[in-house]
């Protein structure tokens, strides 16, 4: 497979193609935050769609300063913030119900559908951290250019959405 800056330069010499290669590769991971995000398939797809549109416009801008999933990855963390500010979503669902389970794995999945019911809980700010740290295992460094902050930032809110998380099932 080719590199992402070999897909960039192919695509904006005129290769549309090259931009469907990006998109495939990076689609999953997008479209993972977004359904933790929302817990809506439907919402999931919209905001997927609306950041492939977001990054096939602007991909000409893409300085090269951070990988380029890193640059995606911001470009729909603006996406899932302006659909709650618009639809002024304030709770964060848990899991679908289409998710697999196995019988050997059901108190693991009730303590996460348990953690994730808390979600909602945090302050916007501690739920994004949590769910670009804690759900999607993002590095420190990543998730700081991902919310535009500091990796200092990033440490204490996660600490303090974990500690929170915690204090609820107490």
């Amino acid at each position: 497979m080719k590199s992402d800056q070999a897909l960039i330069a192919e695509f904006l010499g005129g290769n549309q193609q090259s931009f469907d290669q990006l998109a495939l590769k990076y689609q999953q991971q997008v479209r993972e935050l977004f359904f933790r995000g929302t817990g809506d398939i439907d919402d999931t797809n919209d905001l997927a769609q609306e950041t492939f549109i977001r990054v096939f416009r602007n991909l000409h801008r893409f300085r090269g300063d951070s990988e380029l999933g890193t640059w995606i990855y911001r470009i729909a963390a603006n996406v899932l913030n302006s659909h709650f500010r618009k639809s002024k979503l304030r709770q964060w669902l848990p899991l679908a119900d289409n998710e697999p389970s196995h019988d050997d794995d059901n108190d693991l999945d009730d303590r996460r559908k348990a953690v994730l019911s808390m979600i909602p809980r945090l302050s916007v700010q501690e739920r994004k951290v949590f769910i670009l740290r804690g759900l999607q295992g993002l590095p420190v460094k990543d998730t700081a250019l991902i919310l535009q902050t500091s990796e200092s930032t990033i440490k204490v809110a996660f600490h303090t959405a974990r500690k929170k998380l915690k204090g609820y099932f107490k």
